[in-house]
């Protein structure tokens, strides 16, 4: 039965039904599997499902483990670790998502004569990344990475990107990272025979209350307050016209290679363990109500033949017949009963 439960619950959850998922669908089907995981904890009882998220379904089971006294501790464990993993994944999506809104909005109050590109994915054989923005002027390109960090970070000399607290925490090589990008851009304007343009490189954060140290000194830093006015700031003895300006906006865009990836989370293994979690629970709760009920059932099945009993007595000749005196006995012997039945 429970084995027919967990296929039961697998079936009715559709979301991530692909192999692979182009970035921009990522956040909206976690999302959708997160609405499956709640509806199916809640019944519909519950009208504000849309506002609940996986924490409160954590809560819910974990209430639910331990009313029916803790037998589902290991798949529990396992839900939760699951879980874990797709709420920062959805945290993540949704900070870079603000972070470049922020960063994005800055860049379009641009005094200089522009052209943006956001997120554009570039591919050389193996090599291959995401550009966050990159800016086209008459004085050059410039390539923006956003950053949506809450923590403050320190860059080393050799461009490792650190977060940092009561320890150091590398999180990557940002300036390898940095220098993949601009290879990437190269190679596209280089096929072109557009070559010797003058790339700038620019980390923006968009936190402006973090403390950022950085010593390596091939990569700029800033603020995204500050875009505007560092690469209106940039100049060139080199002056690309309009037209050059949209030749270049056609090859990077011509060159984008935007393909889909395998999620990075294992969906399937997360739905299994939630639905194992749910059919244990669930039978744990039926056979933790079947002796009440069954204890119900058998005191009202008493009750009737105890009534069955009482009223036989009472159609019964003999006590028509009998004297009052005798009466009298019977109806003392029924209440006697029936306060005996009461407190059963």
């Amino acid at each position: 039965m429970k084995m027919n439960r967990v296929n039961e619950l697998m079936a009715s959850m559709n979301s991530f039904g692909k192999d692979a998922y182009y970035k921009s669908e990522l956040l909206n089907e976690m999302f959708n599997l997160q609405s499956e995981i709640v509806a199916l904890t809640f019944n519909d009882e519950h009208a504000a499902t849309a506002n609940l998220k996986i924490w409160d379904v954590e809560r819910h089971l974990e209430q639910l483990n331990q009313d029916c006294g803790n037998v589902a501790d290991e798949e529990l464990k396992r839900f939760k670790d699951g879980s874990w993993k797709l709420s920062n994944l959805i945290k993540a999506e949704i900070s870079g998502n603000r972070g470049e809104y922020k960063a994005f909005s800055k860049l379009d109050t641009l005094h200089t004569d522009h052209i943006i590109l956001k997120n554009v994915e570039l591919k050389d054989g193996d090599q291959r990344s995401e550009l966050d923005a990159i800016v086209i002027t008459p004085y050059g390109v410039t390539i923006v990475e956003v950053k949506n960090t809450s923590r403050n970070i320190f860059i080393d000399e050799e461009g490792n990107y650190y977060r940092t607290g009561e320890f150091l925490k590398w999180d990557c090589q940002i300036a390898q990272k940095m220098d993949v990008k601009e290879e990437l851009l190269k190679k596209v304007l280089a096929d072109a025979g557009i070559e010797n343009i003058k790339i700038n490189r620019i980390v923006a954060f968009t936190d402006y209350r973090i403390q950022v140290q950085n010593k390596c000194e091939s990569i700029r830093i800033c603020f995204a307050s500050q875009l505007t006015y560092i690469i209106d700031g940039f100049k060139s003895a080199d002056h690309l016209s309009r037209e050059d300006m949209d030749n270049m906006e056609f090859l990077i865009r011509d060159a984008e290679c935007r393909e889909a990836y395998p999620v990075d989370f294992d969906v399937e293994q997360y739905k299994t363990d939630f639905a194992t979690l749910m059919a244990v629970l669930e039978e744990a709760s039926a056979k933790a109500e079947e002796p009440i009920i069954e204890e119900v059932n058998n005191d009202e099945h008493e009750h009737v033949r105890f009534m069955d009993a009482l009223n036989s007595i009472f159609r019964s000749k003999y006590l028509r017949y009998a004297g009052s005196a005798a009466a009298g006995v019977v109806v003392s012997l029924v209440s006697t009963m029936v306060a005996g039945s009461l407190r059963k």
